[in-house]
């Protein structure tokens, strides 16, 4: 809407965008009309990869550990949340990073026992692809040195040859089937919760990219009851963790305000973590990673979902994964030329690589944001040769790849698309080192990403844009984006969302 001033709204869809004076004709005796004093209006933020209840979750039942600056006070807020909440069956927490602690180590169940033997507990690195279990949590959970670890997990063995309750990727399905699981209730309060910040921070559309069998119900009980207030796409997962059954292959669903079109697997880890595939080692040891797929079954699934017309989205960081990945589209595109393919992360393409998916239509759902919070593991793990292509959005853009911007929260704590945006185009960490500086991309390309590509990615064209006859949903901003420094770009403030025309959100002075 560049050069316009106005945009005009008629119940839920925007009816004109233009210049004031000459939009005169639409205004009727009943017609509201506001005035934003100059300020900037645009399109609502989409966050293409975001897992909303997890978001809620952290502000609600599970105690949220980002931020901690040491072991120590990491298990001072365990001890401390244990004795204010003595009735959970299970302390469960999420967020640490060891990277950023003096020692650098990964806890073990020996650091979580000196604080709480009594009951269960079950703490989530940031990045979800590790956790630490006390020594309650693996008896009741049956663990032993003798516990067949499932195909693409890791179980760690201390010095006596037992386990020393550090588990990863789909060996963390030992533990978590163990743990009470939410009802729908609960769940519906954590995405009703993630919903506010997500509106603060101008969000009005996302896509959920892991989601099972009880959520996707409590997300439908949600849009059948006008709950949700934001537009969603649900993706739901296919393989749990752990579990050699797939979940059934849901139906395709359309309307406004929810969408399920298609469905997700995990192919390796993370990457702060070192658990994403790579095909060289991490720096200074003998780690690649891990790699979670079986290829038939993986492939045979996949064909299932897409001859249902269901889209596939992978998760795939590192540069093996990331090849595995793309061989089983490039061979599924031969039969589903037109069903979105959609990589999650592509934390290390290589050129090749990126050439294939431009080729096959392979499009990518990237968190330029992990730099910010997560850049000082990367720096800390990869050698340079990875780290000058690290999260290479710019590349991807070259190429031709459609391409959107996410946060991947909770594994970051601020998923402000403006942050995003900003790491997008400075490519700094949060400690002011700079990763890749050849990738940066402009703030108009950032923007896009976040808005344009989100929702073509997603499949749900029906809004992204301030354009004639899609649905209203806008915020307004105290300055504009496209004209600040890309220092500035999150001191931008939102002042008002809204969605389907109505303001849901305002900023309190």
């Amino acid at each position: 809407m560049k050069g316009s001033d106005t945009i005009v709204i008629n119940k839920n869809k925007i009816e004109a965008v233009g210049k004031f004076e000459e939009l005169q004709s639409l205004i009727h005796s009943n017609t509201e009309i506001i005035n934003a004093q100059g300020k900037t209006l645009m399109s609502g933020f989409n966050d293409s990869h975001i897992h909303i209840w997890k978001v809620g979750n952290l502000k609600t039942f599970m105690l949220d550990v980002r931020g901690t600056k040491s072991l120590d006070e990491m298990l001072s807020m365990l001890e401390d949340y244990s004795r204010q909440y003595p009735d959970v069956a299970w302390v469960t927490a999420r967020g640490f990073n060891e990277a950023a602690w003096k020692d650098g180590r990964l806890p073990t169940k020996d650091d979580l026992d000196k604080v709480i033997k009594d009951k269960p507990v079950y703490v989530i690195r940031t990045c979800a692809h590790i956790a630490i279990a006390n020594t309650k949590a693996l008896e009741l959970s049956g663990i032993t040195s003798k516990t067949n670890v499932p195909e693409g997990g890791e179980m760690q063995i201390n010095s006596n040859g037992q386990p020393n309750g550090i588990f990863s990727e789909t060996s963390l399905g030992l533990i978590t089937k163990h743990i009470p699981a939410y009802t729908k209730s609960e769940l519906k309060q954590m995405v009703k919760t993630a919903r506010d910040e997500m509106y603060s921070y101008g969000i009005t559309a996302a896509t959920d990219p892991a989601v099972d069998p009880l959520l996707l119900e409590a997300y439908y009980e949600m849009n059948d009851a006008n709950e949700l207030g934001f537009r969603l796409n649900a993706i739901p997962i296919i393989l749990p963790d752990g579990g050699e059954n797939p979940y059934p292959i849901p139906s395709m669903f359309s309307s406004d305000f929810f969408n399920v079109n298609t469905v997700k697997f995990f192919s390796d880890g993370g990457l702060s973590g070192k658990t994403s595939a790579l095909k060289r080692h991490y720096k200074n040891s003998n780690e690649q990673g891990i790699l979670r797929l079986k290829k038939e079954q993986y492939f045979n699934l996949c064909k299932a979902a897409m001859t249902k017309g269901l889209g596939v989205a992978t998760h795939a960081i590192g540069d093996a994964a990331i090849e595995f990945v793309i061989d089983i589209y490039k061979n599924l595109n031969t039969s589903f030329p037109n069903i979105i393919k959609r990589i999650e992360h592509l934390g290390l393409p290589e050129e090749k690589q990126l050439r294939d998916m431009a080729a096959n239509d392979i499009a990518a759902s990237m968190q330029t944001i992990f730099i910010s919070e997560l850049g000082k593991n990367f720096i800390k793990y990869l050698y340079e040769d990875y780290l000058d292509h690290c999260y290479p959005v710019k590349s991807v853009l070259q190429h031709g790849i459609l391409n959107a911007l996410s946060s991947d929260a909770p594994v970051v704590k601020d998923f402000n698309p403006l942050k995003g945006a900003q790491a997008a185009v400075t490519r700094k960490t949060n400690e002011g080192e700079i990763i890749a500086s050849n990738e940066s991309i402009s703030i108009e390309e950032a923007l896009k990403a976040y808005t344009v590509s989100a929702s073509t990615i997603s499949n749900t064209p029906q809004f992204g844009s301030l354009q004639k006859g899609m649905l209203a949903d806008f915020i307004l901003l105290d300055k504009n984006p496209l004209t600040v420094s890309p220092e500035e770009l999150t001191s931008i403030k939102v002042e008002k969302t809204f969605v389907d025309g109505k303001c849901v959100w305002k900023k309190i002075n």
